[in-house]
């Protein structure tokens, strides 16, 4: 497999946690990151904080094919996941007090 196929699985499997944006730079904020894949020169972090994937190891043109991999990606898979989220807490709350 890839390097690109590679990170496009994990892209996809985590995208709803980092649904906004893809940088292949590190930030400059000290925003803090989580390596979430690290092997053969491909290396893929997190933010969580902030949602954003930054991904090192992919030549130019394999990151900008992974850009456009990203913006396929479906926006109301996270609304969905956030609306059920939402709804997962409510009802831990309610047992807690219960």
């Amino acid at each position: 497999m890839s390097k690109l196929d590679i990170a496009k699985d994990i892209i996809k499997g985590f995208y709803v946690l980092a649904d906004c944006g893809i940088y292949s730079t590190r930030n400059i904020m000290g925003d803090p990151m989580t390596t979430i894949y690290k092997n053969d020169g491909l290396t893929i972090d997190i933010c969580y904080n902030y949602s954003y994937f930054e991904v090192f190891g992919l030549s130019k043109a394999d990151f900008r094919e992974l850009e456009k991999f990203y913006n396929t990606l479906d926006k109301e898979e996270i609304e969905n996941f956030r609306e059920l989220e939402k709804f997962y807490n409510t009802l831990d709350k309610e047992e807690i007090e219960k």
